[in-house]
């Protein structure tokens, strides 16, 4: 998912990219609202592997094309993208409802917390591989039996999508061997697909204060999502005029903050509530924001993405365990797909936004960070405005 918008970039054509982005992100409305019935509907390790065999069988058939011609025509690799976003629409919030599933209320925080570690240094894991995938390594490495070089070649787009597919076949592999025993019982809703998409809504209609918290902590989520897809490639290209290894080093500084935060978070909200926790997280990527507006030293937009990527995750785990606390575990995937459509309003507005030939324009592209700023600050100031409300 790096390479995509780093190909678009580098063909000069990120505006087509972001609205590209922006027609897939408003596509998964419809899509993220009956994910959710079926994360209530079937045994959520057997969507997993549904959902992955399809995945990585559509990225090896694109693999293939791509081997067999030589190059990819732009319509496969935006296949690619999509289906890939879409199967992030299923796959978190069958995760977390998986993890509901399987784990008492008091280790609700701890295990969301494992979880952000297990995924974060994966990603620092994929990310300093894209550095190399993306753009090629020249390297010689002092060693007590002399230099070591080592030189790699930039891998063409379709053999990264080949290396994914890898990927998500031996996810395949070891989902099917996971063994579980349930701390709740799964109740499959088979009801009409009609109320069962209304199931969602009507519980949040009935807990205002859950949607409120639900709908205004995924911004510093929607924040890094744009960042990353429809604002980084052209920051990173026309401002900071650099290369892909800035944006993939930003991927790497984004899984350690994830990791420090997966690690420290639930240690550090013993002595503060989740709610306020999360609103100073909010305001600290206020900050963060705004300072890539007023330098382009490299080193400050990487303290940048090792704080964004500890606020987003940070905020995820205390937001997943609030939420835990809140909602039934028989409705939870439909409750988080309304969730997920809100997010994607979001998105898709600031993706069409940027999408504008303003900001492709010299170093325009420093506004999008002071709109995103506005964004996550605003939305902590609500969070704060109803902290009473909220709780703990």
């Amino acid at each position: 998912m790096l390479a995509i918008p780093w190909y678009f970039a580098q063909q000069n054509n990120s505006s087509q990219f972001n609205l590209i982005f922006g027609l897939v992100t408003f596509a998964n409305i419809f899509w993220g609202l009956y994910a959710g019935t079926l994360v209530d509907r079937f045994p959520r390790k057997s969507l997993f592997l549904g959902t992955n065999f399809f995945e990585g069988s559509v990225l090896l058939l694109v693999a293939v094309i791509g081997w067999s011609m030589g190059s990819l025509h732009i319509s496969l690799i935006v296949l690619a993208f999509t289906v890939t976003v879409f199967g992030y629409r299923i796959h978190y919030p069958n995760l977390y409802a998986f993890a509901q599933e399987i784990t008492s209320p008091e280790h609700y925080t701890r295990v969301t917390s494992y979880i952000e570690i297990v995924g974060q240094a994966t990603n620092v894991l994929a990310g300093a591989l894209a550095v190399v995938l993306l753009e090629g390594a020249d390297w010689e490495i002092n060693t007590i039996l002399g230099v070591v070089t080592i030189d790699i070649e930039a891998w063409e787009i379709y053999e990264i999508f080949t290396l994914d597919a890898i990927t998500y076949f031996v996810s395949v592999t070891l989902i099917y061997f996971i063994r579980y025993i349930p701390d709740k019982k799964f109740e499959a809703d088979r009801g009409v697909l009609w109320d069962r998409l209304n199931t969602g809504f009507r519980w949040l209609k009935d807990h205002p204060l859950v949607f409120t918290f639900g709908f205004f902590t995924h911004s510093i989520f929607v924040v890094m999502l744009v960042s990353l897809f429809a604002v980084m490639p052209l920051y990173i290209t026309n401002y900071l005029e650099s290369g892909g290894e800035v944006f993939g080093i930003m991927e790497v500084l984004y899984g350690i903050g994830a990791l420090m935060a997966g690690i420290f978070i639930s240690r550090w909200t013993q002595k503060f509530s989740k709610v306020g926790a999360i609103i100073w997280l909010m305001f600290l990527t206020t900050f963060v924001l705004l300072l890539c507006t007023f330098t382009r030293f490299i080193p400050i937009y990487f303290l940048v993405g090792f704080v964004i990527g500890f606020t987003n995750a940070g905020t995820r785990v205390l937001r997943i365990s609030y939420l835990f606390n809140q909602i039934p575990n028989h409705i939870i995937g439909r409750v988080n797909s309304v969730f997920s459509v809100m997010n994607i309003l979001v998105r898709t507005f600031f993706v069409m936004i940027f999408a504008l030939a303003f900001f492709s324009e010299g170093i325009n592209i420093i506004y999008a960070y002071v709109i995103l700023a506005a964004f996550t600050f605003l939305s902590g100031l609500v969070l704060w405005a109803n902290y009473g409300k909220l709780g703990r």
